[in-house]
């Protein structure tokens, strides 16, 4: 078995926990995508993406398909393919920009950072993500509609379960 170091809360939470009294206790939150974190993910039909534009203002989109169109691929990276509204997207304009021809964006150096949420409101599991966008493509399929691809490579995760009792196996 592996152990990992907790990684520190950030300025803000624990300012939060002060203000709120809330016990000390480590983070939970994995510094890669964990075996828990990926399981939800794949399961989950439903992914909230953010992103920044240039101008640091924060931009959310919510895209779906069956189980298993966001999963990982690698080691804590993880691939999104579904089909998106190519023309009112902010996040995907700010990813992948206007592009709808199909070619391979690769990032170079430090790619644009990307929070997700994937979601199963069946189950009420959900996994928090944190990463970097690695490669892209946007292809057009019909007027306003295209598919995408996306690779981000997670940084930090955090599978949440819909109540305690789901999470005695995972966590």
């Amino acid at each position: 078995m592996a152990f990992i170091e907790a990684l520190e809360w950030h300025d803000g939470e624990e300012r939060m926990h002060k203000l709120l009294q809330v016990p000390n206790y480590d983070n939970p939150t994995s510094p890669f995508l964990s075996p828990h974190a990926s399981n939800v993910l794949i399961r989950s039909p439903l992914i909230a993406l953010g992103t920044l534009d240039s101008e640091g203002r924060p931009w959310t989109t919510l895209w779906g398909g069956e189980e298993g169109f966001s999963r990982a691929i690698a080691q804590s990276i993880i691939g999104v393919k579904t089909t998106v509204d190519r023309i009112h997207d902010p996040v995907l304009r700010e990813l992948l920009g206007d592009k709808a021809d199909g070619e391979v964006i690769q990032v170079q150096g430090q790619g644009k950072m990307v929070g997700g949420l994937g979601i199963n409101l069946e189950t009420r599991r959900r996994v928090k993500l944190y990463g970097r966008m690695v490669a892209g493509a946007l292809a057009a399929t019909e007027e306003g509609i295209g598919e995408v691809q996306l690779v981000v490579k997670i940084e930090q995760s955090l599978g949440k379960c819909g109540s305690n009792s789901d999470c005695k196996n995972f966590d």
